[in-house]
């Protein structure tokens, strides 16, 4: 389904991106957040304690929705609501370090 508005829309032709292994439509011009989205993603992150995180401002302040983008070989950390989707490009959640002790 989605959350797409498409109604009297026109855009380019969609392209594919990867999150966490998972194939992702989106168009030119839409952030990975707004694609993700789109697709029913909400949690982008996972917290200290497992808890998922997404976006909140939608705007570059709160780093929410902080993902991970392959660039050549190495991760780097982006936010997603100001990231640019490009076709090809592999995204992944970011995960936080563990607090050192049982959760349970």
């Amino acid at each position: 389904m989605g959350f797409r508005v498409n109604s009297g829309t026109f855009r380019p032709q969609p392209i594919t991106f990867s999150f966490d292994g998972v194939a992702i439509t989106a168009h030119p011009g839409e952030t990975l957040a707004a694609a993700l989205i789109a697709a029913d993603i909400r949690g982008f992150r996972r917290d200290v304690r497992g808890g998922l995180r997404g976006p909140y401002c939608n705007m570059g302040t709160c780093f929410e929705c902080v993902l991970e983008v392959r660039s050549g070989s190495s991760w780097r950390t982006v936010r997603g609501c100001l990231t640019p989707v490009a076709a090809g490009l592999e995204v992944r959640s970011l995960r936080a370090p563990t607090l050192g002790r049982s959760m349970t």
